[in-house]
């Protein structure tokens, strides 16, 4: 077990040596990214590894003809997620912090109960509130 934590190989495209935890195997890779791979590293299979950012950069590649094809040319944005895909970076963001408000003490007690029992209590405590507001309004008492 220690001896395959810390056994490495080259990467087919650089082939600059790297731990095996840094490369994939050629044989978990897209045939249609494989086929690129294949134009520039004739001798690749699926014996072969290739570390993570040669793969990054192969898949940016892959994605931004897709996009030419579909479009004809690049939109801005999708030049920045082409740029965000081979700098590895989120494409997202934490978009908890833009809709940071104040809750009302109704939307704090439902996530409360949403979180505490699940959703099957949450749509009793639902259920039971509209119910109590319907009866309210049609002038039933309970």
């Amino acid at each position: 077990m220690e001896y395959q934590k810390h056994r490495k190989a080259s990467c087919a495209v650089c082939e600059k040596t790297f731990p095996c935890k840094d490369l994939l195997s050629g044989d978990v890779v897209r045939e249609s990214i494989a086929n690129q791979i294949c134009m520039d590293v004739p001798n690749w299979s699926s014996d072969s590894f290739i570390c993570l950012s040669d793969i990054g950069r192969y898949r940016s590649q892959y994605v931004h003809s897709l996009l030419e094809t579909e479009n004809g040319e690049l939109t801005s944005l999708e030049k920045e997620v082409l740029d965000s895909l081979s700098e590895h970076e989120l494409l997202s963001k934490n978009i908890e912090m833009e809709f940071e408000q104040v809750w009302t003490f109704g939307e704090r007690l439902a996530d409360r109960i949403a979180s505490f029992g699940g959703l099957e209590i949450f749509n009793y405590f639902l259920c039971v509130s509209v119910g109590l507001d319907c009866s309210e309004h049609a002038g039933v008492s309970s």
